[in-house]
Parts: C-alpha cells; sequence; structure tokens
C-alpha cells in the first residue's frame, strides 16, 4: 500500500531512477499503514489477491512492491510451483522487503527497478500487480507503465491495479482527497489500458481507504 508515499515528502515526484528514490522510512510506512488501515490491513491485502485471482503455479509480479507484505501474502496462494517477484524503486523498501521475506523463510526475488522499463523477458509472469502506484507516477509515464505490464504477460495473463477513483468530493477517506491521491482517479486507465493491449476490463470499489481497483486481461 504505497500510498503513503505522497504524505511524506514524495508529493510531485516521479518514479525513474534519477527523479525519486520512492519512501526512506519503511518501518515508519508500516506503522502508517497499520494506522491508515486501523490495523485491518490483512483483511485489505487479502481482498486484493482475491481480486488478483492467483493460484498454485502462478507467477507474479508485484510492481512498487514497497516492504514486501503484500508479496509475502501472495507467496502462499501461489504455491505449490508458483513465484512471487517484487520491484520497488526505492532500495530502502526493498531492503526491508527482503529481510522479512528472509525472517518468513522465504524465496521472493525484490529487484530494484523502474515501472516503466521492467528488466523481465516477454510473457515472463502470469498476473501483474499495482497496488496503489500508480498515483505516484507523472501522466506521461503511466502509459509506459502499462505496455511494460503488457509485455511481460501473455495472452490471457491477468494484470489488477489498485488506487485511488471516483469525484474528489464523494471521497469518504481523507487519505483519498489529499495531495497526489486527489489528483488520480484510477477509473480514467480505462482508455489506456485498452491501447496497452488488454481487454475485458472490470472495476468497482473495494470498500477500503476510498481504493477501488480495475482488472483487465491481456488481449
Amino acid at each position: 500500500m504505497h500510498h503513503m508515499r505522497s504524505e511524506m515528502g514524495t508529493a510531485g515526484a516521479a518514479i525513474g531512477p534519477e527523479e525519486n528514490k520512492g519512501i526512506g522510512f519503511p518501518r515508519l510506512y508500516d506503522l502508517l499503514v497499520l494506522l491508515l488501515t486501523r490495523g485491518r490491513d490483512r483483511a485489505y491485502r487479502e481482498a486484493v489477491l482475491d481480486l488478483a485471482g492467483l493460484a498454485p503455479g502462478f507467477q507474479l509480479l508485484d510492481v512498487g512492491c514497497g516492504t514486501g507484505t503484500q508479496a509475502i501474502s501472495a507467496w502462499r496462494r501461489v504455491q505449490p510451483g508458483g513465484s512471487v517477484v517484487g520491484v520497488d524503486i526505492s532500495e530502502k523498501m526493498l531492503a526491508a522487503a527482503r529481510r522479512k521475506a528472509s525472517q518468513a523463510g522465504l524465496d521472493i526475488a525484490f529487484h530494484h527497478a523502474d515501472a516503466a522499463a521492467l528488466p523481465f523477458e516477454d510473457g515472463r509472469f502470469d498476473v501483474v500487480t499495482f497496488t496503489t502506484v500508480l498515483h505516484m507516477v507523472p501522466e506521461a509515464r503511466r502509459s509506459l507503465c502499462l505496455r511494460e505490464a503488457a509485455r511481460i504477460l501473455p495472452p490471457g495473463g491477468r494484470l489488477l491495479l489498485v488506487d485511488y477513483s471516483g469525484p474528489v468530493a464523494e471521497r469518504r477517506h481523507l487519505s483519498a482527497r489529499h495531495g497526489l491521491h486527489g489528483q488520480f482517479d484510477v477509473a480514467r486507465l480505462r482508455g489506456p489500458l485498452v491501447d496497452a493491449g488488454f481487454e475485458r476490463i472490470e472495476g468497482g470499489p473495494l470498500n477500503w481507504l476510498g481504493l477501488h481497483f480495475l482488472r483487465a486481461v491481456r488481449a
């Protein structure tokens, strides 16, 4: 859940190696997630993983993996035979994620990478998730991220986006109206998703912190 980034002094920062080092406070970030979700972050993550439709044997890429909590939850769902890979732009977040996975005894690879230039071969993954990441990406680069997601998915592969949506005045949760969050509406990515090569696009509210999802299948 990376929607705290913009509240932690990186408002307006681009997601890219030069412009943004991501969040530099992994422990504080995890604490903020807990406070914002009032301790119900596990239920939220499980709902996201349900939407991703993970099953044993699946290969998952979690883009903007942060401190790795969602990647670790996902790992259990893709066993036996599946794998989880996480990428993030913040080295500090990745260090925290590697530490968590190591303590849990899980073999999850975490890479330092830009969402608009992923270091993976075509069709490598079955599912790609962006959980509260795209609102931090400058508008001009969002379509690049979606095209990269399409490239690393095979036909029939699934993409899940979770982010802020809806008219700002109607957003009940403060964090959904604040800063970069308030300027972003994930529903506006339907057109860019089609342009990037996705079909069967569906979406709706998560009933959680004002977040919505968009799910699409690689054509």
